[in-house]
C-alpha cells in the first residue's frame, strides 16, 4: 500500500512531465482570464468614479463593472476547483486477492 503523500508526489511528477499538460495549460489561461476580468471591472469602476458620465451610459458602465467582477470571480472559482482536481492524487488501488 502506498501512502497519500507518495501518490500526491507521483501525481505532481506526472503533471511536471506533461501528463494532462493541455488541461493544466487551459486552467492557467482560465486563471489569467478571470483576473483580467476582475481587473477590467475595477478599472471601469475607477473610470466611472473619476469621469462624469451621462446617466444612461453610466448605468451601462456600472452593469459592465458588476458583470465583469462577478464573471471573474466565477471563473477564478472554477479554475481553483479544477486545479484541486488535477493535483489530487489517484485513488489507492483496492487490495487484490490474487497476485499477478
Amino acid at each position: 500500500m502506498s501512502s497519500w503523500l507518495e501518490r500526491w508526489r507521483k501525481r505532481k511528477s506526472d503533471l511536471a512531465h506533461g501528463v494532462d499538460a493541455d488541461l493544466v495549460r487551459d486552467n492557467r489561461n482560465r486563471y489569467k482570464l478571470a483576473f483580467g476580468l476582475i481587473g477590467l471591472g475595477f478599472l471601469l469602476g475607477l473610470l466611472d468614479s473619476k469621469i462624469q458620465i451621462p446617466s444612461t451610459l453610466r448605468s451601462i458602465v456600472v452593469g459592465m463593472v458588476f458583470m465583469s467582477i462577478i464573471g471573474g470571480f466565477l471563473l477564478a472559482a472554477w479554475a481553483r476547483q479544477e486545479d484541486a482536481f488535477l493535483s489530487k492524487p489517484d485513488p489507492e488501488e483496492p487490495p487484490r486477492i490474487f497476485k499477478r
